[in-house]
């Protein structure tokens, strides 16, 4: 899998997804999603919801 970026194609398909389930991540929080990503984390709703729960995971 290729390294996803913040413009990247597939992140913003990310973001848009968050968008239709009200939700937004900061700027920050978007590179910590990524970084994670990256680092072949799976990217769980849960996982989600505890970054922006707690600002952290």
């Amino acid at each position: 899998m290729k390294e996803l970026k913040l413009d990247s194609k597939e992140f913003k398909r990310v973001l848009q997804n968050l968008h239709l389930e009200n939700l937004s991540l900061s700027p920050d929080m978007q590179k910590k999603v990524l970084d994670l990503a990256n680092e072949k984390v799976s990217i769980t709703p849960t996982l989600i919801k505890d970054i922006l729960g707690h600002g952290k995971v």
